[in-house]
Formats: C-alpha cells, sequence, structure tokens
C-alpha cells in the first residue's frame, strides 16, 4: 500500500492509496439506494462515467463531518461541470444506523448541499464490497474509469482532492 502525505493548515492528513480494492465488482456497485428525493439509485449510476467520483460517507451530527462539508459543496461547485463530482452518503450519527430522510433533507438545505446525496447505514461500504466502515466521514475517491483511488478516514478538504487528482491525472498523447 502506498502512502500519499498532504498538509493541512491545522493538522496532517494521510491519503492512502488501495490497490487491493481496484477491483471492486460492479455487481457490488449495482446495489439500489434511496435518494433524498425518493428514486433508487446505485453506485454505479455515477462511477466509472468519465468524471473522478468522491464518494463520502458522513452524518449530520458528526463534528468533522460537519467541518468538511463546505468543502465538499466547494469541491463538487468547481468541478461537477468538468472532471469529478461528489456523491454523499447518509447514515446516522453516532448509532451508524439508518439515516433520517427528513432530517437530512433539512441539512442538503441548511448547507446548500447540491450533490447527490443517499441514505444508508454503516454496513453500506461491507455491501459494495469496501469492507468494514471504519470511521466517519470516510471518503473513497474513485477514478473516470471506476478504479477505487484512495480512502480517507476522517475529514478531508478540497485542496486535498485538487492535489490528489491533478498529481494522479492520467495524461493522454
Amino acid at each position: 500500500m502506498n502512502k500519499y502525505l498532504f498538509k493541512n493548515r491545522m493538522n496532517l492528513m494521510f491519503f492512502f492509496m488501495m490497490s487491493a480494492f481496484s477491483c471492486i465488482s460492479q455487481a457490488s456497485l449495482d446495489l439500489p439506494l434511496e435518494n433524498i428525493d425518493g428514486s433508487q439509485k446505485k453506485l454505479s449510476d455515477y462511477i466509472g462515467h468519465g468524471k473522478w467520483v468522491v464518494l463520502n460517507i458522513w452524518g449530520t451530527r458528526c463534528p468533522p463531518c460537519l467541518e468538511e462539508i463546505p468543502e465538499l459543496v466547494n469541491f463538487h461547485d468547481e468541478h461537477k461541470n468538468t472532471d469529478a463530482i461528489v456523491v454523499g452518503i447518509a447514515i446516522d450519527f453516532p448509532s451508524y444506523g439508518y439515516a433520517n430522510k427528513k432530517e437530512i433533507i433539512a441539512f442538503a438545505d441548511d448547507y446548500l448541499i447540491d450533490f447527490t446525496l443517499l441514505l444508508s447505514d454503516a454496513r453500506i461500504t461491507e455491501k459494495i464490497g469496501l469492507g468494514r466502515l471504519q470511521g466517519l466521514p470516510t471518503t473513497y475517491l474513485f477514478t473516470p474509469t471506476g478504479n477505487l483511488a484512495g480512502i480517507q478516514v476522517g475529514g478531508i478538504t478540497e485542496k486535498i482532492l485538487d492535489d490528489f487528482i491533478a498529481k494522479n491525472k492520467v495524461v493522454t498523447p
């Protein structure tokens, strides 16, 4: 496992390259999840379609999650029309149970979240082949071709995402 170390203005953060997870099966990404609008969506609707996908698992009462939401909103707004999107999976915190839909909708309105928000519980990572959830927030970064490029357990910033993507873009001749 390769480790990339990025310096955040408040502390050091680790972003891990995880080649062991690079072959997540398409079937595991086809698990239907409820969107906050009531529709059913699959992660395969987003992952592997030519854009980097920042898959963020979070909870409304998780302090580090609250700190990173504006960073994710900014990142999504800056990239959604070009090379990357954010997809959030909300779970309940601190129980790690299924997210409360009304609570997530109100939170999204308050924080001006315009990226996709899906509802689940902490077992989602196991169901989609990413192993046991280690804590909140957790961010998975998928390449435009759908391979898992990195995992961040703990808060993440727009700068970390921008730097990582810039260093890992494939340049075609």
